[in-house]
């Protein structure tokens, strides 16, 4: 029996990530040690000292968030022994926003002689502790939800410690201070709390699947969720003058167009539709976001409403099911 060669690819791609996510911190770093040599440091200052410069670095809202991408990604690689490529795909996602968002700005813009801001930050430590905590945080969050979505069952056992885990995430990532509330730095936090949002929706609709709710008839509950969204997009563009007419068209026709992907036969579980009609509307407002066209009353407004949706499937379609049983 021949034994089969595990592929190198998946290790050699994480090596690689890693690599340059070091090599943009390198530069960073010292850009703010003695002279500025880039925009950034000419905004947050610079030092004689390696341990200020990293402060320094870390203070600017592109700084924070290179270094968040950096410990996660050092973290998954020690945390993965065998990863494999659908796993790499699905790990890389968070770095997509982190890593454009932390380079864009031209924050790393050459600069000669420029003199330091008077105005810039006296740096601490702490937003570089919130790096390392939030880049942990979120490669555990990644590396156990992972399961999960290949997972043809959710149960509420197994699904607990995960769901405990967003929730930190999406608490976490929604208290801003003066600096990561800047552009282009609260655009990325808002897009990590909208997908946190939208992996406990997911999670907490695949756990309504398994309770006895779910079998036969929910064609309710699917009626129920399509009024919600509705609900959300009219009171959106009432009260929010950010977004377009455009912009909710986007979210109403990829809400509906994700409800019939499971029609292809790929997803045969009972609340398919369901859920993907979710992701259809997750999946447009993260583009709005990424865009700036979602203000943050928008966004409060689509992730209260897809994390309220999950939660009432089983209500809705006790009541519908006592009500015919009645008449």
């Amino acid at each position: 029996m021949v034994n089969e060669t595990p592929n190198p690819l998946p290790k050699f791609l994480s090596i690689y990530v890693l690599t340059i996510l070091s090599l943009i911190v390198f530069q960073g770093v010292i850009g703010h040690l003695h002279n500025p040599q880039h925009l950034h440091a000419v905004l947050w200052g610079i030092s004689n000292s390696i341990f200020n410069s990293v402060l320094h670095f870390s203070y600017g809202p592109e700084g924070r968030l290179i270094f968040l991408a950096l410990f996660y990604w050092m973290y998954l690689h020690v945390r993965t022994d065998k990863p494999f490529r659908l796993q790499f795909s699905v790990y890389s996602i968070p770095l997509l926003p982190l890593i454009g968002v932390g380079t864009s700005a031209q924050a790393f813009a050459p600069v000669s002689d420029v003199a330091v801001s008077i105005y810039s930050p006296i740096p601490t430590i702490y937003p570089l502790i919130f790096s390392l905590f939030s880049g942990i945080l979120l490669a555990e969050c990644i590396i156990r939800t992972v399961p999960l979505i290949l997972a043809k069952k959710i149960s509420i056992f197994h699904s607990r410690f995960v769901v405990i885990l967003w929730i930190f995430i999406a608490i976490i990532i929604s208290i801003k201070d003066s600096i990561s509330s800047l552009s282009p730095s609260n655009t990325a936090l808002s897009l990590i709390f909208f997908s946190s949002i939208m992996i406990l929706s997911d999670i907490i609709g695949g756990v309504s699947e398994t309770l006895p709710e779910s079998q036969g008839e929910t064609w309710p509950s699917l009626a129920f969720t399509f009024l919600s969204i509705t609900i959300a997009l009219f009171v959106i563009n009432m009260f929010s003058s950010e977004v377009s007419l455009y912009g909710i068209g986007i979210i109403g026709i990829s809400t509906v167009l994700g409800s019939q992907l499971p029609t292809l036969g790929f997803d045969n579980r009972n609340r398919s539709a369901h859920r993907w009609s979710i992701l259809g509307t997750g999946i447009a407002s993260i583009l709005l976001i990424s865009f700036g066209s979602l203000d943050d009353f928008s966004i409060k407004i689509i992730t209260g409403t897809i994390l309220f949706i999950p939660i009432s499937w089983n209500i809705v379609d006790r009541y519908s099911r006592f009500n015919e049983l009645r008449d």
